[in-house]
């Protein structure tokens, strides 16, 4: 078996920060896979990424992520995946599936189409972008893989992990609601084309890499072609309870749920 490294492992290596090749796992330029929580590489799969990248090739999972995305995308029923071991490194390859930052903002870009007035560079983040049509509003996007991590999580729950632009470990992050832009919390589950899109004015001062999840069956009736809604009871440290209702889409239906996404929390706001 090859050996497994992990994030500190590989930070020595190519002499990074912990906290740069993180954030390069996060956005899908290493191949590395997650456990519990816990991200680990195989170093054959370290190696052979970093000959990729020393010969000139495109870099690392992103491009090949994109070169796969033509390829049927597969959804085994949940009978099928509760068979999966939870640890295997076959299973582990296809649950975390992610993309790029850049090629989630393209895509982004191309499937809201002339909704779009203007919008910043691909590569940055957040995303801002300026939309016409019925419900013109200037908004800010947060965009992240969503992925189905095995083990230790109800079977098929996606999860993104928050982590904002110069937030570091052991630090607390916000999203910049600056400019009078509508901040939105947005994740991509790639295997499955899916947007889901959480209410982001309820997730200030978080940890860094914040959890935050999505239940199967919500990503399950987005696949169908449906706009899915899902009601999750948010407990702050202090403070009653707080009700959140979060939305998945397919891709076509995208631009009819940022306009949901908005009148929600828009509506949320003058209720409360």
């Amino acid at each position: 078996m090859s050996e497994i490294l992990t994030i500190s492992d590989v930070a020595k290596l190519l002499k990074m920060a912990e906290e740069t090749v993180h954030s390069m796992v996060l956005a899908g330029e290493l191949p590395a896979f997650e456990i519990r929580g816990q991200w680990r590489m195989r170093r054959l799969d370290f190696e052979a990424w970093l000959e990729r990248l020393a010969n000139g090739a495109q870099g690392a999972l992103g491009a090949e992520m994109d070169r796969s995305s033509s390829v049927p995308t597969i959804r085994p029923k949940p009978e099928q995946e509760s068979s999966m071991p939870a640890v295997s490194e076959p299973a582990v390859s296809h649950l975390t599936a992610r993309i790029s930052q850049a090629e989630m903002h393209d895509r982004l870009i191309a499937l809201l189409g002339k909704r779009i007035l203007r919008h910043g560079p691909k590569s940055a983040k957040p995303l801002e972008v300026d939309l016409g049509g019925q419900l013109p509003v200037r908004v800010r996007i947060y965009m992240f893989n969503a992925t189905r991590p095995p083990g230790g999580r109800p079977l098929g729950e996606h999860k993104v992990q928050l982590i904002v632009p110069g937030q570091r470990r052991g630090q607390r992050g916000s999203f910049d609601h600056g400019d009078d832009r509508v901040v939105l919390l947005v994740g991509y589950a790639a295997e499955e084309d899916v947007y889901i899109l959480w209410d982001a004015g309820l997730y200030a001062d978080f940890a860094w890499s914040r959890n935050v999840q999505v239940k199967a069956e919500t990503i399950i009736e987005a696949t169908a072609g449906k706009l899915a809604t899902q009601i999750r009871q948010l407990r702050p440290a202090e403070g009653p309870a707080i009700v959140e209702t979060l939305i998945a889409a397919p891709a076509d239906r995208l631009a009819e749920a940022i306009d949901t996404r908005i009148q929600l929390s828009r509506q949320r706001l003058i209720e409360g």
